[in-house]
């Protein structure tokens, strides 16, 4: 999941005002609802508006991993005053686990390894995490280890099995374990990043396949998470050996720019369209935004009506629901 600058998370704030802005659902309905946020301004009253209009679990993005690996970085305070938030609305919670290094501005490859491959440092971040868990109060962690390597993947299973036995044993048999996964079209992509999914299945209680960052700062212009490219990965992880009624569509709140003077950070919804005044063109195919601005920027963005689409997308899959990234870039749209 991409992690916001703090100049980007002042334009979500401003691109919010701009617009506007329980128990989990039975499994394979589509009508599963997840919303993440990150802390910062404004961020307590978008969980509210987020489980007001539908989101049946909150994950609030707090626990990183140290540089070296071996055990959690200190949490912010808001994540626990987030937390409860969403609570009291309604809403079941869990916590964000990430290799996001701000070391190097990315997730870290080398940290993720450091922890998985060590007996010891499984042991001990375990532990960090459920104690972390049991305090905020959180209904479960969800795993966010991104831009891992092939050589990861058996170390994977083991510290997720590891993580949900400990959930379990230490927050009740009601507490999960999710994971965020990096999507693929291309099953040896998936076993390229570091998943192993079969081997998976069994110690996690929802994957949220992350069908979006098709396209980027990294790459040529191009949609957010295309229709057809994100069916396509659900139906790869599926035949890979994900159950269908525990996979949750990911769904971009968010765009970005290519060309003169674009930025790396997300662009919210809100603030592309506003980018684009007229120029805005609507794809039923991709079910993305695009426009080509005057100054040669080109911007793709994912708004209320991807979301939409989305959301039909889950229902014909039979999938259990969506799972938008992030909050604090957009509101989530209303049922």
């Amino acid at each position: 999941m991409r992690r916001m600058t703090a100049a980007a998370a002042t334009v979500a704030v401003a691109a919010l005002v701009l617009s506007g802005c329980s128990a989990a659902a039975p499994h394979g309905d589509g009508r599963g609802v997840e919303g993440y946020v990150e802390p910062g301004g404004g961020a307590a009253g978008r969980v509210r508006t987020a489980v007001d209009r539908g989101a049946r679990v909150i994950g609030v993005d707090g626990a990183g991993l140290s540089d070296d690996g071996t055990h959690l970085l200190a949490t912010s305070g808001d994540v626990g005053h987030l937390v409860g938030v969403a609570a009291h609305a309604g809403a079941r919670t869990e916590v964000l686990f990430s290799n996001y290094s701000s070391t190097i501005g990315d997730f870290s490859p080398e940290g993720a390894t450091a922890l998985l491959s060590s007996s010891a440092n499984r042991q001990r971040v375990v532990g960090e995490l459920v104690d972390l868990a049991a305090r905020l109060g959180t209904d479960g962690v969800q795993i966010d280890l991104e831009s891992m390597r092939s050589r990861d993947r058996a170390d994977l299973v083991t510290f997720t099995r590891e993580l949900r036995a400990a959930v379990r044993d230490r927050l009740g048999d009601d507490a999960e374990v999710s994971i965020a996964m990096m999507a693929s079209t291309d099953p040896a992509e998936y076993r390229a990043r570091g998943y192993d999914l079969s081997g998976l299945a069994p110690h996690l209680d929802r994957t949220v396949l992350m069908t979006y960052d098709q396209h980027g700062p990294w790459s040529g212009p191009g949609t957010v998470g295309a229709l057809p490219w994100t069916r396509k990965a659900v139906r790869t992880a599926i035949a890979g050996g994900l159950p269908t009624d525990r996979i949750d569509v990911g769904v971009a709140g968010y765009g970005y720019a290519w060309g003169p003077g674009a930025g790396s950070a997300p662009i919210p919804a809100a603030r592309a369209a506003v980018m684009a005044g007229d120029r805005a063109e609507w794809s039923d195919r991709t079910g993305e935004w695009s426009a080509t601005l005057d100054d040669g920027q080109q911007l793709h963005w994912s708004d209320d009506r991807s979301y939409a689409a989305r959301r039909d997308l889950a229902q014909e899959l039979g999938v259990h629901g969506v799972a938008m990234w992030s909050l604090n870039l957009s509101a989530l749209p209303e049922r």
